[in-house]
């Protein structure tokens, strides 16, 4: 399995000529097939009918299993394998699995909201400090940099981790002690 994978989770009831009803879920979506987990022993090469919830009944032969694991690839045209393919990463991006990070420090507001921000590119504008903990910060800004940007905000070097509504959250490339962080702290 070497293409980029979808988590989703979804429920199914899966049978064959062979074999009684049985009940698995699915793990994730990729290039390769879905991938799903069930208690039932199953083999390369079975051939399957699936009910997956949200998705309907799909026609597919297992072409992998370890343990609880199994793949499956889907028997059907090209149209319909795109269709289905749609569907499997709507949902994923629906239910978009990610953790989210642990908040480990303490947050504080401090007296100096008002700070300057420069982009990389060197421009600076006015931001607003929501929050500040060792790791990192809140902010608002606009236009709010894509996840992943590094930035300054005052003389600290910042890499943005999240976006929430209308503002920011960044992670401080180098944190500070967790004593360092005080309401008269400025970045």
């Amino acid at each position: 399995m070497n293409d980029p994978r979808h988590s989703v989770i979804l429920p199914a009831l899966c049978w064959s000529r062979r074999r009684r009803d049985f009940y698995a879920i699915t793990t994730d979506v990729s290039a390769d097939g879905i991938r799903l987990r069930s208690s039932a022993l199953l083999a390369p090469g079975e051939d399957l009918t699936c009910s997956i919830r949200h998705i309907g009944l799909l026609k597919a032969r297992i072409d992998w299993t370890s343990g609880q694991d199994f793949v499956v690839s889907i028997q059907a045209g090209r149209a319909a394998l795109a269709e289905l393919a749609r569907q499997f990463v709507t949902l994923a991006r629906a239910q978009d699995l990610r953790a989210e990070p642990l908040r480990i420090h303490r947050r504080i507001v401090p007296r100096q909201k008002i700070v300057t921000v420069t982009l990389a590119d060197g421009r600076a504008q006015a931001g607003h400090v929501l929050n500040i903990s060792a790791s990192g910060v809140a902010l608002l800004i606009d236009p709010a940099p894509e996840i992943g940007t590094t930035f300054r905000v005052g003389r600290t070097a910042v890499r943005v981790i999240r976006h929430f509504t209308d503002g920011l959250g960044a992670a401080f490339a180098e944190p500070f002690e967790p004593s360092a962080v005080h309401e008269a702290m400025i970045l």
